[in-house]
């Protein structure tokens, strides 16, 4: 499941700002009296918090044994919300930046035999931090980057270092290819049965890659995804929620969220995205059955019903009992 920590911030200095590609930005993070960061896994992300109380999660990038930095990469949006523009235009070197510690929903499994990273676009970020550790620890990878052009291709000379093998490592350019996108089929067959995959990048590209799953067992996949899974229009039903902690029963209207009631009542719990892609409002599930609607958890975590994201998912059965 996702990491529930507790909502604690950290103020560090942006010590350097970079170009990684067009249109993409690497920020260099680091404590200001020069103290080691708390650690990170491969996959971790920073809540970034921006004025107007704006809040965006970006993948740490650099390598996960480093303790003496963070950083993360920023591509311009083209229907920017404000977030990255903000942080393009704004941000320079000897800024300070407020960061939450370092979460993960998008957990590499570090028992795997083999693995299959398929990137686009920005989603190359929490992959090549992973990529790294699998190169540290002699692990066989392979890895399928697609982007628009070269020039729009993250740590392009980075990655080109780290493979040793020519089928390691494959650029898929749109522009290199006649516009074509990457066929995900075909760039998946003869991955050894137990290959664990993982995949960030836009919906086109993860939606093509779950449709071309076949018969490789749902474990072995696992997403990153910068926005709500599309899924099919549900009934929203009322449903009444017990915290365990007060003995409180809350009734959820149809058109509330749980996270929603919850705040109206005076009860504080952990958010930031109320889209179910960041993780941070998971809680624990006592009783009832969810209907999860989140984009973190995996198929087995939401069949076992021990916890949900409280800013979309709803409830199957009447009544719900949370550890609040």
């Amino acid at each position: 499941m996702g990491d529930n920590q507790d909502h604690v911030t950290q103020t560090l200095d942006v010590s350097r700002v970079r170009d990684v590609a067009d249109g993409i930005v690497q920020l260099e993070l680091r404590d200001p009296a020069g103290q080691s960061l708390p650690r990170f896994d491969p996959g971790s992300h920073l809540e970034v918090y921006l004025p107007d109380d704006r809040v965006r999660h970006y993948s740490l990038c650099n390598d996960s044994r480093e303790s003496h930095r963070y950083c993360i990469a920023v591509a311009l949006a083209p229907n920017s919300r404000g977030g990255s523009r903000y942080v393009h235009e704004n941000i320079r070197a000897g800024d300070t930046l407020t960061v939450s510690l370092p979460r993960n929903n998008f957990r590499l499994l570090p028992d795997a035999r083999s693995y299959c990273f398929i990137a686009g676009g920005i989603g190359i970020t929490p992959i090549l931090c992973m990529v790294r550790w699998c190169v540290q620890h002699g692990k066989r990878w392979k890895l399928i980057y697609c982007a628009r052009s070269r020039a729009h291709a993250a740590f392009f000379d980075e990655l080109r270092g780290l493979g040793t093998a020519g089928d390691e490592l494959r650029f898929h350019f749109d522009a290199e290819q006649g516009g074509q996108v990457l066929d995900t089929a075909s760039a998946t067959v003869g991955l050894a049965p137990n290959t664990h995959i993982y995949c960030c990048g836009p919906a086109s590209l993860m939606n093509a890659v779950l449709e071309s799953r076949g018969a490789r067992s749902a474990e072995l996949y696992h997403f990153e995804w910068f926005a709500p899974r599309t899924v099919a229009p549900a009934v929203n039903r009322e449903f009444t929620v017990i915290l365990r902690g007060s003995g409180q029963r809350l009734r959820v209207p149809g058109d509330r969220s749980i996270l929603s009631v919850l705040a109206e009542r005076g009860v504080s719990v952990p958010f930031s995205c109320r889209e179910g892609i960041c993780g941070t409002c998971e809680t624990a599930v006592l009783s009832g059955v969810p209907d999860h609607r989140d984009s973190v958890l995996t198929p087995e975590q939401q069949k076992a019903n021990s916890s949900m994201m409280i800013c979309v998912s709803r409830a199957h059965s009447d009544t719900l009992e949370l550890d609040l």
